[in-house]
């Protein structure tokens, strides 16, 4: 009987022994992924902070382009790439009037019935008015159709809130996501600085004449930038950036609207990671 409890006793510090163990090897990967974590966040404020020099350099030919095309950048011996992105370039999910977005669902594969109907329900999303468009969808619908939620009835305030209008799917939002913003406040979208998904929706351009601009700007000396005598406080912009990680690459995107005060530049308007 005494070796038996002697063998139970190794048996029982064993199994203590080996939880322990586990335990600790938990703790230390987390730690190690949020040591990871933490330093991708760091690296990626730091490329915000040199994309909004670039932004406010005086030096027409030191100023980094804001129609998305990237630019290298070294910092703490990790080479990242940063891209710039006017949201002026960009279709204001808030401001854009009917026939904007009708083209942008139907550069996105929509017939011009679907295209118009899912319109109608977004601009039911963004009206304050309680009366419902003629394809469009009002609290009454959201109920009928089972869903938990309704219409905001106010203005997006996120372009992923575009997710929760009925009948958006997840491939169509994918599809005009990079299109799209809540923070240029401007009915019409700024070509010279618009994505190839946002110019896609103007009327009179088909793919052939999209890549085309986009071709000619990579010919021009300073397009893509914004002229010097332009004030820049008051406007945002999408800054988007790539570093390497442990499983790969790594993504860190964030919006900034510049300010005219010395002493804080720049608003953090979302910051996310992909």
């Amino acid at each position: 009987m005494a070796i038996l409890y002697v063998l139970w006793g190794i048996a029982l510090l064993s199994s203590v022994a080996i939880s322990l163990l586990s335990s600790g090897n938990v703790s230390y990967h987390l730690s190690r992924q949020g040591l990871h974590v933490a330093q991708a966040d760091a690296l990626a404020e730091a490329a915000v902070s040199r994309a909004v020099l670039a932004l406010l350099d005086r030096r027409p030919e030191r100023r980094w382009r804001v129609d998305g095309v990237s630019q290298d950048f070294v910092f703490a011996g990790i080479a990242m790439r940063i891209a710039i992105q006017d949201e002026l370039g960009r279709i204001d999910l808030n401001h854009a009037d009917q026939s904007l977005l009708v083209g942008l669902f139907r550069s996105a594969g929509l017939g011009a019935q679907a295209a118009g109907s899912l319109v109608d329900k977004i601009l039911d999303w963004r009206d304050t008015n309680p009366a419902r468009r003629l394809n469009g969808a009002k609290d009454r619908e959201y109920a009928a159709a089972g869903l938990a939620y309704k219409p905001r009835n106010g203005p997006f305030q996120s372009v992923d809130e575009l997710k929760l209008v009925m009948d958006m799917t997840p491939e169509l939002f994918e599809r005009v996501a990079p299109a799209l913003t809540v923070y240029s406040g401007r009915q019409f979208l700024d070509p010279q600085f618009a994505p190839r998904e946002a110019l896609l929706a103007l009327p009179g351009l088909d793919a052939g004449a999209v890549s085309a601009r986009i071709a000619a700007r990579a010919n021009q000396a300073r397009a893509g930038t914004i002229d010097q005598s332009m004030p820049l406080h008051g406007r945002a912009f999408g800054i988007r950036t790539e570093l390497p990680g442990p499983g790969g690459v790594l993504v860190r995107e964030a919006v900034i609207r510049l300010t005219d005060n010395p002493r804080q530049p720049y608003w953090v308007l979302s910051w996310r990671t992909k």
